[in-house]
């Protein structure tokens, strides 16, 4: 998943807080993913404050219950390399990990897919999911979920 809206500038890159808009985005973002059911094993996000903030909007639909399940990682910054990022997603797949959502940023959430899937259907928007079916080896985009 990319990030809500972000504001246009701030101090740093780093520090942009999301709209009210990319608030209003990753919430019901969360409550579609919610519906769909999905227990989610892990999350993923990166350290700048957006992805921070989208991530709090998530974890509100989720009645707080991703704290312990959230992962911050310098690794899933806009720059960002793929392949170390899908060979940790291959680690975690070892390790039994079923529903990872990754939370990060333009270029690197379309790279990551690509890099997966062979190519990326997706325009990440702010706040776009794309679901990856992944049995270890092949992935598969299963669907995508654009914001309203």
């Amino acid at each position: 998943m990319r990030h809500g809206e972000a504001e246009a500038r701030s101090t740093s890159d780093e520090e942009r807080h999301l709209t009210m808009r990319g608030k209003t985005q990753a919430k019901e973002q969360g409550q579609w993913l919610k519906s769909m059911n999905v227990e989610l094993d892990k999350v993923l996000v990166s350290p700048y404050v957006r992805t921070q903030d989208t991530f709090f909007q998530i974890n509100e639909i989720y009645q707080n219950s991703l704290i312990d399940k959230q992962e911050i990682w310098k690794g899933i910054t806009p720059d960002g390399n793929s392949s170390n990022v899908v060979n940790y997603l291959i680690l975690l797949f070892k390790q039994k990990y079923q529903s990872v959502l990754l939370l990060s940023h333009l270029p690197l959430v379309s790279e990551i897919v690509t890099e997966l899937c062979g190519k990326n259907p997706a325009s990440f928007y702010p706040s776009t999911i794309v679901q990856i079916e992944f049995d270890g080896q092949n992935a598969i985009v299963e669907q995508i979920k654009y914001p309203n």
